[in-house]
C-alpha cells in the first residue's frame, strides 16, 4: 500500500541501527520530552527577517547534533524518549519468567536474542550461509525465479509511500495494493528495486560528489564480499559486476518525479502479460515458491524496468548474478550478523551518506529491530502506558475541527466550481481518522520466536509479514490496516483507503500535550493533522476520489486553477539547498510542500473555531505575554527545529520529497499573511513573500 508520510523523521532514525540512510536519537542525550517553551525564541533577532533562527537558534545552540546521528531535531527526541519507553518494556519481557503472557514471551525472547552480542559474533557469517550457499549454487539463469523467491521470503519487506524512488528490495518488489481504478479490490503489485543506494540518481549522476560516492561504494561492495570469505581479486571484480547490474538498474527504473504521479503507475496487466515484459524470467515458478495467492491482475508500477530486467537476465552472466545476489543478501543481513558485517556496513551507509560518526548502541537498535518485526505486539504495552483514552479523545476532536476548516474553506474557495466543491467536501466526508493503534492488534502466534537465534528470528519474522500481505492478494481492500506501528514518530495519509493515519508514537510532546492550551497543540499536532488531510487533495491526492479510486473528478477549469495555483509553490521549493550542496526539485516535493502549506491553514482555522466557542480570538493574550497567533506559529516553527550533516541532507534532497525543516519553517509563514499580522512583519521583509503561495 503506498501512502504520504509526515517527515524525514525516517532518514533521521536508523543510520545508526541498520547502516542505512536512516537513525534514531543519541546515546549522549538523555532520554527527555521537548515541551514547548516559548523562552526559546531568540527575543534579539527578527522573526520578519529569519523565522526559523527567530525559533530555533538558541535550540540548536543547546542541541549540537550527537555523534550517532546523521542530524537532529525535536523529534528525534520524542523518537529516543518512545525507544527507551519500547526497550524498558523490552527488557522486562526479556526477563525469563514463568508468568510471562505469550506476547512478553515473543517480544522478551526476540530482544533477548538481539541484545546477546557475544552469540550473534561467534556465529559469524552462519545464519546466512544456507542464502549464501544457494546462491552460490546458482548455475543457470532459469533458477533465478525460485532463488529471488527464497531471499524475498528471508529478507524484510519494506512499506511504501508515493515519493519513494523505489522499493528498498533485492532485484524487484512484490507487495498488496489496492487497485487504482476500483480500490476495493487488493491486487498484487510489482515495482522497481534492486539498487542497493537511496536512489537512482546516486547512480546516474555524473557531478564529482556522485562519483566519488560510487567509488566509495565499491570499496564497501569489496569489504562485505571478502568478509563474507570471498578472495581479494575476486571480490575486487565482483564489486565491479554489482554496480554494473544496479546501474542497469537505474537506467531501466522510473524517474523519482514521474514515479510521483499514480497515472504513471496504474499499469494492470495480466499473468501473462508480465510474462511477455519478461521472458527469461518464470514467473509461476517465483509466485509458486513465494505461496503467493492467485490475484486477478498485477499492478506493474514500472514496466521499462522489467524489461531492463529481461536484458540483464539474458545479457549478464550467472557468474554477475551471483556476486550481485551473493553482495545483495550480505547487505540485508548485515545489522544482524557479527560485528564486523555491522561496522562495514554502517561505514558506508551511515558515515558515507549520513556522515553519522557512531553507531548507536546495541540495546536501542534491538529495540528498534523488535518494533520493527513485531510491531504490534510491541505496540500493545507502549498504548497501554502512554496513550490514554482521555487522549485519544482529544486528538478527535481537534482532527474533527481541522475537517471543518477545510470543509469551510473549500465552500469558500472563489476558484473552484460549485461541482467539484461538492465532490472533494464528499471525499472529506469519507475519510476514516485512525487515531493512536489498531482496533484489532495482529496476531503473530505463528512466528517462532527463539532465544538463541537472532537472524532467525528476523527471517521468519519476515516471512510471516510477506505472507499476510501476499494472503491479500485479490481480496478486499481492509481500510483499518496499519502502515506504521503504535510507537512510530510519523503519520500518513493513505490515499487509496481515504485514511489519515496518527500513531500513538508521535502523539507525544512537542506535538501534543494534553495540559498544553490548545494554541500549543494545534501549531504542532494540528499543523500536521491538517498536513495529512491535505495529502488528500495535494497535486496527487487529489486525483483520487472519496472511494480511494483513481478517477478524474475535477472539472478541466478547476484543474488548471488548481494547477496554476501549485506551481506557485512547485516554483518555490525548486531552491539551492546550500547546506546539502545540491538544488531541490520542487516537483518531487511538491506534495509534501502543498501538504504543509495548506495544512497550517487549516489547523490555523481549526483553532479560530476553537478560540471563538471560547470567546476569543487569535489576537487575545496568553499567560505568556503572546497572542495566540504568536503563540501558534512559534509551537509550529518549535517541532522543525533541528540540523542535519551535509551527507544527510544531500541524501535527502536526493532520495525523497520533504523539504529540510529550515524550510517548513520560513517557506511555509513566508506565504500566510497571518504570521505577517501575528509578528507586524512588512513588505519587503524576507518572511513577507510578495507573491505568497496558497492552494488551500
Amino acid at each position: 500500500m503506498r501512502v504520504f508520510t509526515l517527515s524525514l523523521i525516517l532518514l533521521t532514525l536508523c543510520a545508526g541501527i541498520h547502516g542505512q540512510t536512516n537513525t534514531a536519537a543519541s546515546s549522549s542525550s538523555s532520554a527527555r520530552l521537548e515541551r514547548f517553551d516559548p523562552a526559546m525564541a531568540d527575543r534579539d533577532l527578527n522573526p520578519c527577517s529569519d523565522f526559523f533562527q527567530y525559533s530555533c537558534s538558541k535550540w540548536l545552540k543547546a542541541n549540537p547534533i550527537p555523534s550517532d546521528q546523521p542530524g537532529w531535531g525535536t523529534f528525534n527526541s520524542l523518537a529516543l524518549w518512545n525507544i527507551a519507553a519500547v526497550r524498558e518494556t523490552l527488557e522486562q519481557a526479556a526477563a525469563a519468567s514463568a508468568k510471562r503472557t505469550p506476547i512478553e514471551q515473543k517480544v522478551g525472547d526476540y530482544y533477548a536474542a538481539c541484545a546477546d552480542e557475544s552469540a550473534i559474533n561467534r556465529a559469524g557469517l552462519t545464519p546466512l550461509q544456507p542464502m549464501l550457499d544457494r546462491i552460490a549454487k546458482l548455475n543457470d539463469k532459469a533458477q533465478l525465479p525460485e532463488l529471488i523467491a527464497y531471499i524475498h521470503q528471508r529478507i524484510r519487506p519494506a512499506n511504501l509511500n508515493f515519493i519513494d524512488a523505489q522499493y528498498q528490495g533485492v532485484l524487484f518488489g512484490i507487495y498488496a495494493a489496492p487497485d487504482f481504478d476500483d480500490a476495493k479490490m487488493t491486487l498484487a503489485s510489482l515495482d522497481q528495486s534492486g539498487m542497493n543506494l537511496p536512489a537512482r540518481e546516486f547512480y546516474l549522476k555524473e557531478d564529482e560528489k556522485s562519483k566519488q560516492i560510487r567509488d566509495q561504494y565499491v570499496k564497501h561492495v569489496t569489504r562485505m564480499l571478502e568478509l563474507s570469505g570471498v578472495s581479494r581479486t575476486k571480490a575486487v571484480a565482483d564489486a565491479q559486476s554489482v554496480l554494473a547490474i544496479e546501474i542497469a538498474l537505474a537506467k531501466a527504473a522510473m524517474d523519482i518525479v514521474v514515479r510521483r504521479d499514480p497515472k504513471n503507475q496504474n499499469n494492470k496487466m495480466t499473468l501473462a502479460q508480465v510474462q511477455a515484459l519478461t521472458p527469461s524470467f518464470s514467473w509461476k515458478n517465483y509466485l509458486a515458491a513465494m505461496h503467493a495467492p492467485d490475484s486477478p491482475q498485477y499492478i506493474v508500477v514500472a514496466p521499462e524496468f522489467f524489461r531492463g530486467m529481461e536484458k540483464l537476465i539474458t545479457s549478464e552472466s550467472v557468474e554477475y548474478w551471483r556476486a550481485y545476489l551473493r553482495y545483495s543478501a550480505l547487505h540485508s543481513a548485515a545489522p544482524f550478523l557479527s560485528q564486523a558485517f555491522v561496522e562495514e556496513n554502517f561505514d558506508f551507509f551511515g558515515r558515507t551518506l549520513s556522515g553519522t560518526q557512531k553507531i548507536q548502541p546495541r540495546n536501542r537498535r534491538c529495540a528498534y529491530s523488535a518494533d520493527i518485526d513485531l510491531g504490534e505486539a510491541v505496540g500493545q504495552a507502549y498504548v497501554s502506558r502512554y496513550f490514554p483514552p482521555e487522549n485519544k479523545a482529544r486528538m478527535l476532536d481537534m482532527v474533527k475541527a481541522i475537517e471543518v476548516a477545510l470543509d469551510e474553506d473549500i465552500e469558500n474557495a472563489a476558484w473552484m466550481s460549485p461541482k467539484t466543491k461538492k465532490l472533494a467536501q464528499a471525499k472529506l466526508a469519507e475519510q476514516i481518522d485512525k487515531i493512536g493503534y489498531p482496533d484489532k492488534w495482529r496476531d503473530y502466534s505463528s512466528v517462532e520466536i527463539r532465544r538463541d537465534d537472532f537472524m532467525g528470528n528476523v527471517q521468519r519474522a519476515s516471512t510471516f509479514e510477506i505472507n499476510r500481505r501476499m494472503s491479500r492478494f485479490g481480496q478486499p481492500t481492509d481500510r483499518q490496516d496499519w502502515n506504521m506501528t503504535p510507537p512510530t514518530v510519523n503519520a500518513y495519509e493513505d490515499p487509496q483507503s481515504n485514511t489519515i493515519n496518527f500513531p500513538a508514537g508521535i502523539l507525544q510532546p512537542p506535538f501534543f500535550e494534553a495540559a498544553q492550551v490548545d494554541a500549543v497543540n494545534f501549531g504542532a499536532v494540528g499543523a500536521v493533522i491538517g498536513h495529512e488531510i491535505i495529502h488528500g487533495y495535494d497535486d496527487q491526492g487529489r486525483k483520487f476520489d472519496a472511494q480511494g479510486n483513481l478517477r478524474d473528478w475535477w472539472t478541466a477549469e478547476d484543474a488548471a486553477n488548481y494547477d496554476k495555483r501549485d506551481e506557485c509553490i512547485t516554483d518555490e521549493y525548486t531552491q539551492d539547498v546550500p547546506e546539502a550542496g545540491v538544488k531541490q526539485n520542487g516537483k518531487l516535493s511538491a506534495g509534501e510542500d502543498t501538504a504543509d502549506n495548506g495544512g497550517i491553514h487549516i489547523a490555523l482555522g481549526g483553532l479560530q473555531g476553537k478560540l471563538k466557542a471560547q470567546g476569543r480570538d487569535l489576537d487575545s493574550m496568553t499567560k505568556d505575554g503572546l497572542t495566540e497567533l504568536q503563540t501558534f506559529f512559534l509551537s509550529y516553527a518549535h517541532v522543525w527545529c533541528g540540523q542535519q550533516r551535509p551527507e544527510a541532507a544531500r541524501t535527502a534532497v536526493m532520495s525523497q520529497g520533504h523539504s529540510l525543516g529550515h524550510y517548513r519553517i520560513n517557506n511555509v509563514v513566508a506565504n500566510m499573511p497571518e504570521f505577517a499580522h501575528a509578528f507586524g512583519c512588512k513588505a519587503g521583509q524576507p518572511m513577507v513573500h510578495v507573491n505568497a503561495c496558497r492552494v488551500w
